[in-house]
């Protein structure tokens, strides 16, 4: 099965690094070896969207390959073309959340109004900026986990990026102002494609242009670099977000969507 989303594309940069991707004919079975609870990282991306009568074989299809005991979610996406969400009415009966994922894309960028000539942006280079980092995506995260799940979550994915960066794949970049940690993100790549990883502002400095200067200037730095001939953007299509990725020269390319679900009495 081809993928054609860029945003599925793009995740097997990771799976290249530490985890597992495998072709099933009619889906991929994408495995984080790494962190085998992350709903978004183990997940079966099929190749078309759901249909009635497709709750029982899905869900059991993932059962069969996730057999790891500390797995405890059920994640499925389809690789729809035109964004067509499909019928999830049994999956929505059954306790799954559907989520919708905004793919944008660049092969160039552009300054934004809203660029910040005093914020310093460089790699992080010290284990109290990398925890400065993850307390700024705690704080910036979504109140669908208590702030404890996004702390575990986000120190496991740290080391994950911290390792990728030494074997070159890619780079963590903040941005400082004043010698404070103002905002963060990921950018890795592999095969020509960079890929956009945990964009993140702190609350103290939100409407700073924080956010436009980071995606501008690590984007132009790999572009530059020549390491890749395009990048890829994931992100909530509702966010306001989205506005300051276009705003640097990211275009929207399609709406994945997939449901996922997770036994709320286990921790990830």
């Amino acid at each position: 099965m081809e993928l054609r989303s860029l945003g599925y594309r793009s995740q097997l940069i990771f799976t290249a690094f530490d985890g597992m991707a495998v072709d099933r004919g009619d889906h991929w079975a994408i495995h984080t070896l790494s962190n085998p609870n992350f709903f978004w990282g183990n997940l079966l991306v099929f190749d078309r969207p759901p249909r009635q009568g497709d709750f029982a074989a899905w869900t059991q299809a993932f059962k069969s390959e996730f057999t790891n005991p500390k797995i405890h979610h059920i994640t499925l996406a389809w690789d729809s073309a035109d964004g067509t969400i499909g019928e999830i009415d049994e999956f929505i009966a059954n306790g799954f959340t559907l989520e919708a994922t905004a793919v944008l894309s660049a092969s160039s960028v552009n300054r934004p109004l809203k660029y910040n000539s005093e914020l310093v942006v460089r790699g992080l280079q010290t284990e109290s900026e990398w925890e400065e980092m993850i307390r700024v995506q705690v704080a910036s995260s979504h109140d669908n986990l208590p702030p404890s799940e996004w702390e575990r979550f986000y120190r496991t994915q740290a080391l994950r990026y911290q390792a990728m960066e030494r074997a070159g794949f890619g780079q963590w970049y903040g941005g400082f102002l004043n010698g404070q940690l103002a905002g963060g993100l990921g950018l890795v790549h592999h095969q020509r494609v960079g890929r956009f990883q945990s964009v993140s502002t702190a609350p103290d400095f939100q409407r700073r242009g924080v956010c436009q200067t980071l995606v501008y200037e690590a984007s132009r730095r790999l572009l530059d670099s020549g390491a890749v001939d395009h990048l890829v953007m994931c992100a909530d299509p509702d966010y306001h977000a989205i506005k300051i990725y276009e705003a640097v020269g990211f275009k929207r390319q399609l709406t994945e969507h997939g449901v996922y679900w997770w036994d709320k009495n286990h921790h990830s």
